[in-house]
């Protein structure tokens, strides 16, 4: 296993990944995606994202934590690093989104989409 060597690799596999997994880590990889950043930068491939011989890349969510709490993404602007801060949090489900009922849910939804001006 090696870490992928282009953005356009580690985003081709981690939706190849992303599609047969946990809603918290599609949305999480969807994320890193959609900003875009995060798959660009050399030192978060080298740091957490595998890559299989197939081309399905995965980021290890432990490793991913591990990076970002001892200062490894630190020369990213503040909301790079709290959008990465927010997919580690959803990948390794950290809030246990993945066992809320559709109450709590929507509710968290709902508190997340006030919290950045979008009207639900």
């Amino acid at each position: 296993m090696s870490a992928p060597a282009s953005a356009t690799s580690a985003v081709v596999g981690l939706r190849r990944w992303a599609r047969g997994h946990s809603p918290q880590v599609a949305a999480a990889v969807g994320l890193l995606i959609a900003h875009g950043t995060w798959p660009a930068r050399p030192e978060f491939r080298d740091a957490c994202i595998e890559r299989d011989r197939d081309g399905t890349c995965w980021i290890d969510w432990t490793d991913a934590r591990t990076a970002f709490d001892t200062g490894a993404f630190a020369r990213a602007s503040t909301s790079e690093i709290a959008v990465l801060d927010l997919a580690i949090a959803l990948g390794e489900d950290r809030f246990r989104l993945s066992r809320m009922g559709p109450a709590n849910a929507r509710a968290i939804a709902d508190a997340v989409a006030a919290a950045v001006g979008v009207a639900r």
